[in-house]
């Protein structure tokens, strides 16, 4: 060891720290991109300064790898650590308010109040401590009501005071609350736009008498704002709430604001006789905003309540309002990430042939991702060319994104709260283009379809809906199990076959003819199950949980080299046979002195894969996997 490293490295150690050295790659923006990280190595018997030195200097993911446990008072520290440090996700702070809950001898709830207090220059961690502290239970915040209030009427954060109002509404009557909040300055204001934070309706819905009057001229301006926003979230009293938000509109004044509460009205509880009126204050409204401004986000979201209304109004009626709107502005294409849970927010846009586009992608997850657009038909290709390509940004700055023709478009990878915006004319083209995330392991599971037609404002005329966000659904056997018995009969073999390619199985197995030969077969898979198809369901569910050998992903390091993922198809002698991806091709041989290390890892098949279906798909798939891709199989006759 050359003197100058060890002495690095000893006085590391005399401070209480040693983590071994890693490789760390870096894109251009100077984000790192994908690096194997070492675990660090922590003294935790420390004094609590240095073990915070300690802590402070580790990256999110060493201190992930920090070894933890609830029954030694040396972790707090660690807990606490995980706790507020900014970016980690939200179940890392939730098993760090339980940790320090126990070692303390204490309850979430004030495990997270004094989180929120330690993390106040950090509001994105407030923000995050602040939700999970709303969604604990009223019996376990009721212990807490002092200091939810000492909170909420004090000086504190907004986000962590709003927080603590949401929380004390599912404690306290409406009325008494009402009362403390008018008894503390500006404390009005942090109750009201903590109202939609409330999980309980019916609570919330206690104070529509209350927030409604405050949507006047005449309320003072923040209490106001907070009150446009809160009125959408009233249960049973939507319609008085439409009413009070299109005086707002025509008023001139918060539109934007009332515009965005508008929308998160649900749409059956909009009056038909209101939507005229409504409309024509906010074209002109609309038509008010400097040009300039039209691709920012409060005109977008003024034009999109109006694309909104067009949609509820006669047909006569609805191509003009939507043509008016659409004549404001380019077409503007928002599309975002749900947090933590590896989907865009909407799996479907619509553009035009040929006219220019903005989009404008916002990452709000706690991961990196990009957005590559795709030619029709090829998107298992690029995902899987992405699959291969090292973290190396190409001339443009952008990471996993194939040299290849058919990739038409694609955005840099973003980092957690990062917005990029990307100009483009749709392809000329009408059709059903796939858009991607290529970040490794991500591309079966993050995509969607820009949908290019011919003529925008007819299309969405005719009754088709704007983009929704996609339903989530976290599938567990126990919620399917008793659907099983309708595999027998009634199942629709094309949609199960589409869905064999739009979920994304068809890019690693083979059913009959259909798919590439990367995971197991599944033609046979109903015999090797026993035709059990709950086994089947299990396997996907849960695709870790009982590995073959021969489909273990290997993760191994040739030299020098970046390490690459495969499974060990057979070793003989001094030869390792590999499969590095689909198909016979990519089958190679290597020799185990080239090899300087291996280890298994998890399925390269993600979970989740049926979040995004109903109830009546999940059978249709599983019912074209038990036919083995038969069209003449039982389950689709009648």
């Amino acid at each position: 060891m050359k003197l100058k490293s060890a002495f690095s490295l000893l006085a590391l150690v005399v401070a209480g720290f040693a983590v071994a050295p890693a490789a760390e790659v870096r894109c251009a923006d100077d984000s790192p991109a994908t690096a194997k990280v070492e675990k660090p190595i922590v003294f935790l018997e420390k004094s609590p300064i240095i073990v915070k030195y300690q802590l402070g200097r580790l990256s999110n993911e060493q201190l992930l790898l920090v070894d933890r446990e609830t029954t030694h008072p040396k972790f707090i520290l660690l807990w606490e650590a995980l706790l507020g440090r900014p970016g980690l996700a939200v179940k890392f702070r939730s098993e760090a308010a339980d940790g320090l809950a126990k070692l303390n001898k204490s309850d979430v709830p004030t495990e997270l109040l004094a989180g929120i207090q330690r993390a106040t220059a950090s509001p994105p961690v407030v923000a995050e401590l602040s939700k999970l502290l709303v969604s604990q239970k009223p019996q376990d915040l009721q212990k807490s009501q002092p200091a939810l209030e000492a909170l909420a009427g004090g000086e504190g954060p907004d986000a962590a005071r709003q927080a603590a109002f949401a929380a004390l509404i599912g404690i306290q009557p409406a009325e008494a609350l009402w009362t403390f909040a008018q008894s503390k300055p500006g404390a009005l204001a942090q109750l009201v736009a903590g109202l939609p934070l409330a999980p309980d309706a019916a609570k919330r819905s206690a104070f529509a008498g209350k927030v409604l009057p405050l949507l006047s001229p005449t309320a003072d301006a923040a209490t106001r704002k907070a009150a446009i926003s809160a009125a959408a979230k009233l249960p049973g009293s939507e319609a008085a709430a439409f009413a009070a938000l299109t005086k707002v509109v025509a008023s001139g004044t918060e539109v934007p604001t009332a515009a965005r509460a508008l929308l998160t009205l649900p749409r059956d509880t909009w009056p038909d006789a209101a939507l005229k009126p409504l409309t024509d204050a906010l074209l002109e409204q609309a038509r008010k905003v400097p040009v300039p401004q039209r691709t920012e986000n409060d005109f977008l979201d003024i034009q999109q309540l109006g694309f909104q209304l067009a949609a509820k109004l006669p047909k006569e009626a609805a191509l003009p309002v939507r043509k008016s709107f659409s004549s404001l502005g380019v077409n503007v294409l928002r599309l975002g990430t749900l947090h933590e849970q590896m989907f865009f927010d909407k799996l479907q846009l619509v553009a035009e042939a040929g006219k220019p586009v903005e989009l404008i992608f916002h990452n709000s997850d706690a991961m990196q991702h990009n957005w590559v657009l795709i030619q029709v038909g090829a998107a298992d290709e690029i995902g899987l060319a992405a699959e291969k390509m090292p973290p190396q940004p190409d001339s443009q700055g952008r990471l996993y994104v194939p040299a290849s023709p058919k990739v038409l478009q694609a955005t840099k990878m973003l980092n957690p709260n990062d917005t990029f915006r990307l100009r483009f004319d749709a392809p000329t083209e009408p059709g059903d283009y796939p858009y991607l995330c290529t970040y490794t392991g991500h591309w079966q599971r993050m995509r969607g379809t820009l949908k290019v037609v011919k003529d925008l404002d007819e299309y969405l005329a005719q009754g088709h809906a704007e983009p929704a966000a996609p339903v989530i659904t976290e599938w567990k056997l126990a919620d399917l199990e008793a659907e099983l018995p309708k595999l027998s009969a009634g199942r629709d073999f094309a949609k199960g076959k589409a869905l064999f390619t739009t979920v994304g199985c068809i890019a690693c197995h083979k059913v009959g003819a259909e798919g590439v030969l990367w995971g197991p077969e599944l033609t046979g898979v109903a015999a090797k199950y026993k035709g059990d198809p709950k086994a089947v369901l299990a396997e996907i569910l849960e695709p870790s949980r009982n590995l073959e050998p021969r489909y273990r992903p290997i993760e191994f390091t040739l030299g020098n080299e970046d390490p690459f993922t495969g499974f060990l198809i057979k070793e003989e002698g001094e030869t390792l046979t590999i499969q590095t991806g689909p198909g016979e091709a990519m089958v190679k041989k290597f020799p185990k002195k080239d090899l300087t290390s291996r280890a298994s890892s998890s399925s390269i098949m993600p979970p989740g894969l049926l979040n995004l279906l109903n109830k009546e798909q999940i059978l249709d798939l599983l019912a074209y996997l038990q036919a083995g891709g038969d069209t003449k199989h039982a389950a689709f006759g009648k």
